[in-house]
C-alpha cells in the first residue's frame, strides 16, 4: 500500500501554523512576565527572557511572512515590493530591539 505524501503547500501551511502557535504562546508568556509579574513585586529579566523574545520574533516573522508573501504574490509586483520593504523594516527593527 502506497503512503500518502504531503504536498509542499501542506508542509508550508503546517510550518506557518506551528510558527503562529509558538509566537502566540511566547507572546502571552512575555506579556505576563513583562507586565503582570512586576505588579506583584517579581522582576524577571536577563538572557532567558531576551532569548524567548528573539524566538517569538522569529516565529512571528515566519508565521506572518509566509501568509503575507502569498497575499502579495497574488496581487502583483507593487504588492511584492511593499512586502519586501516591510519585511526589511521589520527585521531591522527586531534586530535593533525597536519592536
Amino acid at each position: 500500500m502506497a503512503k500518502k505524501q504531503r504536498s509542499e503547500g501542506a508542509a508550508k501551511n503546517s510550518l506557518v501554523r506551528i510558527c503562529c502557535y509558538v509566537a502566540l504562546i511566547l507572546a502571552a508568556v512575555l506579556i505576563l512576565v513583562y507586565n503582570v509579574l512586576p505588579l506583584i513585586g517579581v522582576n524577571i529579566g536577563g538572557k532567558v527572557i531576551g532569548a524567548l523574545s528573539l524566538v517569538k520574533d522569529i516565529a512571528l516573522l515566519l508565521g506572518i511572512g509566509f501568509g503575507a508573501y502569498a497575499f502579495a504574490a497574488s496581487h502583483g509586483k507593487a504588492a511584492k515590493i511593499v512586502f519586501w520593504i516591510a519585511l526589511v523594516v521589520y527585521v531591522a527593527s527586531a534586530i535593533c530591539g525597536l519592536f
